[in-house]
């Protein structure tokens, strides 16, 4: 938690200065566009590179899909469990309508007029990135309004903000931002494939390691609200 802490920080910090710069420079953008994105984007295909290689992340709610962190929980309902995840399905596909129609929207309307420049596509997905931080450490809409779920370890779609964050950059086409929706895409469908095949992975219903009694958690609203 205190990296994730740290990553705040820092994209806080980057997009700031990418505002700055992108206001200093005015219409000399192309510094931006050509060489300090470029350098970010990389970083971030880093990130994403590393997620799909399993044994290297020990974070239980983005590697929950894993076998590696399942504790099977003795004589669980496999009827409840199904249930379960049977609600939650609908609960995601509201969430994915929802989220990915209006960043369509926001795409589609960049299209359609000719003075809004790709540097504030950009700029929008560090803001997304810096929000999706912001669910984590602080307040998460998703699971107050939407989801219901208790905290990260309990989220249905905790790995899908790899997509949701690289998406709008589809509507600005390069290598780079190609990319990050490819492996954004990726990323999501391992995800849904190993909640279709192994739903027990995913709930405290039926994998122990999700459990209150097993969270280190240190800054986990609920041990210590």
């Amino acid at each position: 938690m205190k990296n994730i802490r740290t990553k705040f920080i820092i994209s806080i910090v980057i997009f700031l200065v990418m505002l700055f710069l992108h206001i200093f420079l005015d219409k000399n953008t192309l510094i931006l566009k050509n060489y300090i994105f470029p350098i970010i984007f990389v970083v971030f295909i880093f990130e994403y590179l590393i997620i799909l290689l399993p044994n290297t992340i020990k974070y239980i709610p983005t590697m929950k899909y894993s076998n590696k962190f399942y504790i099977e929980h003795p004589n669980y309902d496999r009827k409840f469990l199904l249930t379960t995840k049977k609600r939650n399905n609908w609960k995601a596909l509201f969430t994915f309508v929802l989220y990915f129609g209006a960043l369509t929207i926001i795409g589609l309307l960049y299209l359609s007029y000719n003075f809004l420049e790709d540097i504030y596509i950009y700029l929008l997905f560090l803001l997304i990135n810096i929000s999706d931080y912001f669910c984590i450490l602080i307040w998460c809409p998703y699971k107050s309004i939407i989801l219901k779920n208790s905290c990260c370890y309990t989220c249905r779609i905790t790995n899908w903000d790899y997509l949701m964050k690289s998406y709008i950059l589809i509507f600005v086409p390069n290598f780079f931002t190609l990319t990050l929706v490819i492996l954004g895409i990726l990323l999501f469908l391992v995800w849904e494939y190993n909640h279709h095949v192994y739903p027990e992975r995913f709930y405290p219903i039926s994998n122990d390691s999700l459990r209150c009694n097993n969270c280190n958690e240190s800054l986990c609203k609920i041990k210590n609200g």
